[in-house]
């Protein structure tokens, strides 16, 4: 069952004007507020062993560009050429219930421009910005302005409790540069 907006009002905090006051659809659309660009290190995943959970790093990453919340500013635009790659926070925090599951999904003028937007499953217990993966495929640049809607966020209420997310991302961390033990 999808949630009501209503109720996702409730679960996602900082939505934007239009989404607070003339909603669409079954879910809530999600904007651009952070951009990361990747700087070095050394990103890698281990398998689950027999000791219990692998090891793993992410990479460095620096901030590009935020959002201004200062009411009438200026929102400074990102231009994205072939081939590049940015980690995006939302502006939004969301804190989703044990009983639900959000589902994100790109909003179609990205990839109409070429974008392809990464994202995963918001696990119930969740709580924080979320991080997606943001990719350059077309052959041109494209702008996109802090602030733009990128995503549409649609939750779906879960017959039982789910079990918490319980991983190192939590409360929107973009990456680790260094080693840790997965949780």
């Amino acid at each position: 069952m999808i949630v009501s907006l209503q109720e996702v009002q409730t679960i996602v905090k900082g939505l934007g004007h239009r989404d607070r006051t003339n909603p669409e659809g079954a879910g809530v659309d999600l904007r651009l507020g952070e951009v990361h660009r990747i700087v070095g290190g050394k990103a890698f995943i281990e398998a689950d062993g027999p000791s219990g959970q692998g090891l793993r790093s992410g990479f460095e990453t620096e901030v590009v560009m935020q959002y201004q919340a200062a009411p009438g500013k200026a929102q400074k635009k990102l231009v994205l050429k072939p081939g590049d790659y940015y980690l995006i926070k939302t502006i939004e925090t969301v804190d989703i219930p044990l009983t639900a599951l959000a589902d994100f999904r790109a909003r179609s003028s990205l990839f109409r421009a070429g974008l392809c937007l990464l994202t995963t499953v918001g696990s119930p217990g969740y709580h924080g910005e979320l991080i997606f993966g943001l990719y350059n495929m077309g052959p041109l640049p494209v702008t996109l302005q802090m602030g733009a809607r990128i995503c549409t966020a649609v939750f779906h209420r879960l017959e039982t409790v789910g079990n918490a997310y319980r991983g190192q991302h939590q409360d929107g961390r973009v990456t680790s540069a260094g080693v840790e033990q997965q949780v």
